[in-house]
C-alpha cells in the first residue's frame, strides 16, 4: 500500500520538511543519496511511502533539481526508489533480493568477489543441509528425487540444468524450514549467478554436480545431518575448484558460457 511522506512539518522533527534538512549547497548527489537512506534506515521513510514531488523535495533540501534527481536515479539504480513518470518517487518494497540484484555487475568483474559468493555459500548450504536431514519428510525427499531425475535428463542442456540445478538447492533450503536462512540464500543465490555461470559451462562440470547432489540427496534420504553437510560442502569445494580454474584461464575455458548454467 502506497503512503505519501508528509510535505508539512514542525520544527520539532515530527514529519515533513523537518525531515529532509536542508543539504548545503557544496554537498554532492552522494551525500543526498545518504540523507534519503538515513530516513528509510531510521523508517521516518517506509516502503510504498511516495516522497514529495521534485520542485518541493529540491527546496526543503536547498539543493538544485538536477542534483537531487542525480541523486534519486543513484536509488534508483539501487532498486531503494522507483521513479514514476507522471506519477512521482516510491520508496520500493526494499526485498534483500531487489536491493542487491544490482551488484551482479560488479561480481562479474572482481574475482574476488565471486570466491567470497562461495564461502558465503559454504557457511549457509552447509548450515541448511544440516537442518534440512533433521526435518526433511517424504514429500520433501519426492520433490528432489524428482529434481534429480531433471537434472539427469538435461545435463546437456545448460540453461535447463541450471534453473533445475537452482530448484535443487532452493528445495533443501525451504526442508530447512528457517525463514532467515531462507532470506539469505536468496540474496546468495542472487549474487552467485555469475558464478554460476562461470562454472557450469562445462559438461564435465555439470556432471559432478549430478554426482554431488546424488550425495547429497542420499544422506538426506538417511536424515544423516553430518554426512548431509559432509557431501554439500565436497559439492561446493568442487565448484570453487572449477571457478579456480576458469580464474587461471582468464575466464577462456573450453567451449561456450552458458547463461545460465548448473552449478
Amino acid at each position: 500500500m502506497e503512503r505519501q511522506a508528509a510535505t508539512a512539518g514542525s520544527p520539532d522533527g515530527g514529519g515533513g520538511a523537518s525531515r529532509f534538512s536542508v543539504v548545503a549547497r557544496s554537498t554532492l548527489p552522494e551525500e543526498i543519496t545518504a540523507r534519503l537512506l538515513a530516513l528509510i534506515r531510521a523508517r521516518e521513510l517506509r516502503p510504498g511511502d511516495k516522497l514529495p514531488a521534485e520542485r518541493t523535495l529540491a527546496a526543503m533540501m536547498d539543493v538544485s533539481r538536477p542534483v537531487l534527481r542525480e541523486a534519486l536515479r543513484a536509488l534508483a539504480l539501487m532498486k531503494v526508489v522507483d521513479i514514476r513518470q507522471g506519477s512521482g518517487t516510491y520508496v520500493t518494497s526494499l526485498e534483500p533480493t531487489q536491493l542487491v540484484s544490482h551488484l551482479e555487475f560488479a561480481f562479474s568483474t572482481d574475482s574476488v568477489a565471486l570466491v567470497q559468493v562461495l564461502e558465503a555459500r559454504r557457511v549457509v548450504e552447509v548450515g541448511n543441509v544440516r537442518l534440512a536431514a533433521l526435518r526433511i519428510g517424504e514429500p520433501g525427499i519426492r520433490e528432489l528425487e524428482s529434481i534429480l531425475s531433471g537434472l539427469r535428463e538435461a545435463v546437456d542442456d545448460p540453461a535447463t540444468f541450471g534453473d533445475l540445478d537452482i530448484a535443487f538447492h532452493d528445495a533443501i533450503c525451504a526442508a530447512a524450514g528457517n525463514f532467515l536462512l531462507t532470506q539469505f540464500m536468496s540474496i546468495v543465490n542472487t549474487l552467485g549467478r555469475v558464478s554460476r555461470a562461470r562454472t557450469g559451462a562445462l559438461r564435465s562440470v555439470r556432471e559432478a554436480t549430478l554426482r554431488d547432489h546424488g550425495c547429497i540427496l542420499e544422506a538426506l534420504r538417511a536424515g544423516d545431518a553430518d554426512a548431509a553437510a559432509g557431501a554439500m560442502r565436497e559439492h561446493i569445494d568442487h565448484v570453487e575448484q572449477s571457478l579456480d580454474s576458469w580464474i587461471e584461464h582468464d575466464g577462456h575455458e573450453d567451449g561456450p558460457v552458458a547463461s545460465e548454467p548448473g552449478t
